[in-house]
């Protein structure tokens, strides 16, 4: 990031924040820059002010002349207008936008977006504190959730016809929605190698319907060769065809890109302080939408790089990083799906649905746009389904036959009726999961 012009950074925080505050010169607000924090999407230059305040500079990977595109621009523009009308319209705890910046024609040098910096420490800390008490752990991890229920309940009161980036007018009032800017994994796959670990982006939607926003990504992965290659997309395609989405007008709702550990922010007994990082915010479908479960809580589910051992349950170190065992992980989730109701009193059961749901539905998701995970996703999926399915093995039903099957246009009446059974059964039962 060599081209941002750092030299004139304090100056430019502490004149927004003196007009800010129409500070006469004798009170003037003076900033000092603090080092820079790296990271795979952003780079994130913190500045304190000589009150103590501390204000942060948030600046795109490739937010440079020579690769920040249109898409980007957009992208960071609808990042920046969307948090400020959360922070006008909910009291779900994020930071305030102070300025921002879609170009490079700026006296930074720079896009950017400007906000305040929010203390706090990561929940991940807090989540696996191995030096409090187990029946404290346990309180705040609660605390957490609920707090974290709250704050994404108020999402819902966002729903469009639509799915995509939310669109402002030029004086910032919400016009509608556009495309949604994505990861490319699969681009970025095939540019293994070639010493350019830069994020690669592409630009999806709008959609009208659930199904193309699960879609999207499907048409970049690389041509199948095989038939039960094939036959392993088809059998992606078709279960989430099936998946249960709410008919008519405002199929879509406002949702958070990424809600894991690293975008909570708590303090020391588990409250919430602040949800971070919202690029890539946008208008989902429900069913992975506001009421969906916190990715640490469907790891289990969905992520290859699920490494929880029993030894953990004896406070060995890992070499990796901390995670819960299977059944902690389902009491969780439990939990959390009864804080997100209470705040939909009106559709209790749905809404409760919906979050239970969520655990299916985002592991497919997952194996549409990540294509390291994709087979294994899909063979984890399918084993719920066996599970649903009467006598299953003694007809063939296995995942190897089906995906073959459907690659070669041959799958038997009776086992598309056992998988379309067992999936529905598998989502019905998804509460005990």
């Amino acid at each position: 990031m060599a081209s941002i012009r750092l030299e004139r950074l304090a100056a430019y925080v502490s004149t927004t924040r003196n007009k800010r505050h129409n500070v006469n010169s004798e009170n003037r607000y003076k900033a000092e820059l603090g080092a820079p924090i790296s990271g795979s999407y952003h780079v994130l230059y913190p500045v304190k002010f000589n009150d103590g305040v501390s204000w942060l500079l948030k600046v795109p990977a490739n937010g440079t002349r020579n690769r920040f595109q249109d898409s980007d621009a957009r992208a960071l523009r609808s990042e920046a207008l969307t948090m400020r009308l959360l922070r006008s319209e909910t009291t779900i705890p994020l930071p305030d936008v102070f300025a921002f910046s879609d170009t490079c024609d700026n006296e930074l040098n720079c896009p950017f977006i400007l906000m305040d910096y929010i203390q706090g420490v990561s929940l991940y800390k807090v989540w696996f504190d191995r030096t409090s008490t187990e029946d404290l752990v346990r309180a705040r991890r609660i605390r957490c959730l609920k707090d974290l229920a709250a704050a994404m309940a108020q999402l819902n009161r966002f729903s469009f016809n639509q799915g995509g980036s939310l669109v402002f007018d030029d004086r910032g009032c919400l016009e509608g929605v556009g495309p949604l800017r994505q990861v490319d994994r699969v681009a970025m796959l095939e540019r293994y190698g070639d010493n350019d670990d830069s994020t690669v982006y592409l630009e999806t939607g709008p959609f009208s319907h659930p199904e193309e926003y699960y879609t999207a990504l499907l048409g970049c992965q690389c041509r199948p060769e095989t038939s039960l290659d094939v036959g392993m997309l088809k059998l992606l395609r078709t279960l989430i065809s099936w998946i249960p989405e709410r008919d008519g007008e405002n199929a879509f709702v406002l949702a958070h890109a990424d809600y894991n550990f690293q975008n909570v922010l708590v303090s020391e007994d588990g409250a919430l302080q602040a949800i971070i990082d919202w690029d890539g915010v946008g208008a989902v479908p429900r069913s992975v939408g506001c009421e969906r479960l916190p990715s640490w809580l469907t790891c289990d589910w969905n992520s290859p790089m699920y490494s929880w051992k029993e030894d953990m349950e004896r406070d060995t170190t890992p070499w990796g990083v901390w995670e819960d065992s299977p059944g902690t992980l389902k009491m969780y989730r439990s939990a959390y799906a009864g804080f997100i109701a209470s705040h939909l009193s009106e559709g209790a059961q749905g809404s409760m649905n919906l979050t239970n749901n969520s655990l299916i539905c985002e592991s497919l998701l997952k194996a549409v746009n990540d294509p390291l995970c994709t087979v294994e996703v899909l063979e984890n999926i399918f084993r719920g389904i066996v599970q649903h399915v009467a006598s299953p093995s003694a007809k063939g039903f296995n995942f190897t036959n089906v995906c073959w099957a459907l690659g070669k246009g041959r799958l038997s009446e009776y086992h598309w009726e056992c998988l379309r059974l067992g999936f529905n059964a598998l989502l019905k039962q998804s509460n005990g999961l």
